[in-house]
């Protein structure tokens, strides 16, 4: 029995916390480890009930994220580096982040659960005492983690791998792998951002087949994504701070509101939508003049100390093709021409930073049926999270059966967008895939369950 999760994205949350004058603004984007406890019981109830053998959780991939946290900004260094050239400087920057991660009480309470699975224990939920207690999980049990891309750095050094080891209860310091392919279901697992030409550094062409070991430099070389969280998402709070003070933030209902969207970047859907966000008046809480008043200045600051990177030079003009410097040069033009609360210039922003912000999401479906594994029929599932998008689609179907690509979510908030990119809303998510063998189906056939949710409370 497998059960496989994606993208839950442990944060290190603690230095974007502000607190003055009495008063604090937090957010908190660890999901709460309740929910993981309640996971794992669940699974080993049905691992009971089918009398599984061993149960293994796979975790695929950004497990760890070392891309959303301001700690990068207490010096120059940065991870835009091959991961065979990360430096001993950079390598220790690294594990310091990871043990502040580690040391998020929601995160904490969470890894905690998987050292307790690795060891084959679990939290059981007593509905008579309404009291958990440890038990013995029903089977052996395992976990394996996949390399994303908000976790690329993992694979840096041995001595990064054997720390994310050594804190979900595994032993030394092997790399962790790309991929899990499995033969009892036939399923091939991805985190999924080869599919994504904003978040993986080789072009996969569109007119091949996906070979099942693609290139390691696409794992190893940093991408465009990198650049767009750390120097962009993340500095624009940073900045915010930096320009306003926090004394005035915490004063300003406006500045509060808008310092918190910063902080909730990561979950917008899609991610190009990160102005429109900011603009976003439904609330009531300011009108999108007042909202681009504020922010005209930071994103003009950030502007500034972007503009020379040579590695966001390169990556915009690889990505978004060979006039991305003229947009970048428009953008900058249209900021300093006064008068905050000119329509036409806001508008024109917001075109502008969705086309450098990635554009139109990928349609990741597309790419999975182009995985050589789906086109010779040796695998009837291809899993794969990365966009926080839940679904199942149907990718193949011929004499042999149908084949799908499953997206495994995440678990954290999701902000969703209406259609027009005007508005946003806030769900929290879960998604998992449970997969079966024939011996725990009915031994003449595999199967899965795909359970995903979503919790709104108003």
């Amino acid at each position: 029995m497998i059960a496989v999760i994606s993208d839950l994205h442990f944060e290190e949350e603690a230095s974007d916390v502000i607190r003055a004058d009495g008063k604090e603004i937090i957010f908190r984007r660890n999901q709460d480890a309740k929910a993981y406890r309640s996971f794992i019981a669940h699974m080993a109830d049905e691992a009971q009930r089918r009398e599984a053998k061993q149960f293994e959780l796979l975790i695929a991939g950004d497990l760890f994220d070392f891309s959303r946290t301001t700690l990068w900004f207490q010096d120059e260094l940065r991870p835009y580096v091959p991961l065979e050239e990360v430096s001993p400087e950079l390598e220790g920057k690294l594990l310091r982040m990871l043990d502040a991660i580690a040391a998020e009480p929601a995160v904490a309470q969470t890894l905690e659960l998987f050292r307790n699975l690795s060891r084959g224990k679990y939290q059981a939920y007593d509905r008579k005492s309404r009291t958990w207690s440890e038990q013995d999980f029903p089977c052996s049990t395992k976990i394996t983690c996949l390399s994303g891309n908000h976790d690329r750095l993992t694979n840096a050094t041995p001595q990064i791998r054997a720390r994310i080891w050594e804190l979900i209860g595994g032993k030394g310091d092997k790399k962790f792998p790309h991929y899990s392919l499995f033969e009892d279901p036939d399923v091939l697992v991805r985190h999924g951002h080869e599919y994504d030409n904003n978040n993986f550094a080789l072009d996969l062409p569109q007119n091949k087949a996906i070979p099942l070991e693609v290139d390691e430099a696409g794992y190893s070389q940093p991408n465009f994504g990198d650049f767009i969280t750390i120097d962009i998402a993340v500095r624009l709070p940073f900045l915010f701070r930096r320009k306003y003070g926090d004394e005035q933030i915490v004063k300003d209902s406006v500045l509060s509101a808008l310092y918190l969207r910063l902080l909730q970047f990561d979950d917008v859907r899609p991610q190009s939508a990160l102005l429109d966000y900011m603009l976003d008046s439904s609330s009531g809480n300011f009108s999108a003049e007042e909202a681009w008043e504020k922010l005209v200045p930071v994103i003009q600051e950030l502007l500034a100390e972007i503009h020379d990177n040579k590695f966001f030079r390169y990556w915009l003009e690889r990505r978004a093709k060979p006039w991305a410097p003229a947009e970048l040069e428009v953008a900058r033009g249209l900021l300093s021409l006064g008068g905050f609360r000119n329509r036409p210039a806001r508008e024109a922003a917001r075109k502008i930073a969705h086309f450098m912000m990635g554009g139109e999401p990928d349609q990741p479906e597309l790419s999975a049926m182009r995985e050589e594994l789906i086109q010779k029929n040796k695998v009837r599932l291809v899993l794969a999270g990365h966009t926080h998008s839940p679904e199942v689609c149907m990718i193949k179907s011929d004499e042999s059966g149908d084949r799908f690509y499953i997206n495994t979510g995440t678990w954290r908030d999701v902000i969703p967008s209406t259609p027009d990119r005007r508005t946003f809303g806030r769900l929290r998510a879960l998604t998992y895939v449970t997969l079966y063998s024939k011996s725990e189906e009915d031994n003449s056939c595999n199967s899965f369950d795909y359970w995903t949710g979503f919790t709104k409370e108003w």
